[in-house]
């Protein structure tokens, strides 16, 4: 293997890359500061909230022609020099890159960030589409591209109706998506399409919803908040892992949070330990203001008719 010899000094003498990475983090914040100052001010607000209009700095980058491109050219221009004197540098700023699209976030501040994305060429029809609700305004700031817009029309028993319909976008053009029923999908990249993009999540994320374009199908739905998955995640880890000492905080944990994530417990609990799982269940089921006593009271009369020694436990709890 034949090792650089600017990395085999960094490999000896690490003050070099702490060097740069001051330098490169001075020129971020030099930035920040200056040119984008007003942007990132308001951005601190609009994470908080209130609506676009609220926000002249923020407003002009997706209303007026060049001011997106000027932020952006100001950021370069910033890094550029520091980049060109320590190659080796890390940008400062949160980025991936996976499958032909690159994401660097500029900022955020609490639910709203500012993100620049590129899109290499690409000609790809998506067979599903995920709706997650929140707010998204986008600036193209470079190339063309077809993108494919989305709206949830409605919603019966696990199927949707979704209309769709495709139109070209070029640079200095804008794009909004504003809710739960609207999403959008760039499925043809005519070279390289560059975004800058405007986010700000909702207080309480609704659930993801994941549908199939060809017969409008629920595929997949999960949580939208960052919390509740993780919490998801380890209340399934624990069924995987036949924790059955775990049953009576997953009976609790069914009555704590949203609807999804309260019968995910509860099912879990069901699989681990069936009488506190069927305590649960029928506490839940007899609570006519609880949004899942419907859900649970068919469930219960289910279970009850395939395995009637269940009836022998709520005996058994029964305060009487």
């Amino acid at each position: 293997m034949r090792i650089d010899s600017q990395l085999r000094a960094l490999r000896s003498d690490m003050a070099p890359q702490r060097h740069a990475q001051v330098a490169l983090e001075a020129a971020r914040d030099s930035w920040a500061e200056g040119p984008a100052g007003a942007v990132l001010a308001e951005l601190e607000g609009f994470g908080e909230a209130g609506s676009l209009d609220d926000y002249p700095a923020l407003r002009a980058l997706f209303a007026e022609e060049g001011r997106a491109a000027g932020l952006i050219g100001d950021l370069v221009n910033s890094l550029l020099p520091s980049l060109q004197e320590h190659p080796l540098g890390q940008i400062p700023l949160r980025h991936q890159y996976k499958d032909g699209l690159t994401v660097l976030q500029l900022a955020q501040r609490g639910r709203a960030a500012l993100t620049l994305i590129t899109y290499e060429e690409m000609d790809q029809e998506q067979a599903s589409a995920c709706f997650t609700g929140g707010e998204r305004y986008e600036a193209v700031l470079a190339g063309a591209a077809d993108v494919r817009e989305l709206e949830l029309l409605s919603e019966t028993e696990g199927k949707a109706a979704i209309d769709c319909r495709t139109r070209r976008i070029v640079a200095g053009e804008g794009m909004r998506c504003q809710g739960f029923a609207h999403t959008r999908q760039v499925t043809r990249v005519f070279g390289r399409l560059v975004v800058l993009r405007l986010s700000r999540t909702e207080e309480r994320p609704p659930e993801t919803r994941q549908y199939s374009l060809g017969d409008g199908r629920l595929l997949h739905r999960a949580s939208g908040c960052r919390a509740e998955s993780q919490r998801e995640m380890a209340t399934a880890l624990l069924g995987r892992m036949g924790r059955k000492d775990a049953a009576p905080l997953l009976a609790d944990l069914s009555r704590e949070g949203s609807a999804h994530i309260r019968w995910q417990a509860l099912r879990e609990c069901l699989a681990l330990d069936a009488a506190s799982g069927f305590a649960a269940l029928g506490r839940i089921a007899a609570d006519p203001e609880d949004e899942l006593s419907a859900p649970a009271g068919a469930l219960r009369a289910q279970l009850l008719e395939a395995h009637p020694q269940l009836a022998k436990i709520e005996e058994a709890t029964c305060p009487a």
